[in-house]
């Protein structure tokens, strides 16, 4: 009974690290849009450039968001097979 405590309390707490981690990577994509954004009002002939630099942190951030979801599906499965 005590292990299984244990181990479900391990769970939880790696679930809601990846959920930390999760919310800062929607937070990075979001402010790096808004930034985007700022930058094209400020300067616009500087779109080409800026808009490189947005699609590759839009996709290191949507690797790094699949990776952590995948991570929080597992998570959840193990949590419901130690019912």
């Amino acid at each position: 009974m005590i292990k299984y405590v244990i181990e479900k309390n391990v769970l939880d707490l790696s679930y809601k690290r990846n959920l930390q981690l999760l919310n800062a990577i929607l937070i990075i994509g979001a402010g790096s849009f808004i930034t985007f954004l700022a930058g094209v009002f400020l300067s616009p002939e500087k779109i080409s450039s800026y808009s490189i630099l947005l699609t590759i942190i839009g996709i290191i951030t949507f690797i790094f968001y699949k990776r952590v979801d995948n991570i929080l599906k597992d998570i959840s499965n193990k949590i419901k097979s130690l019912e």
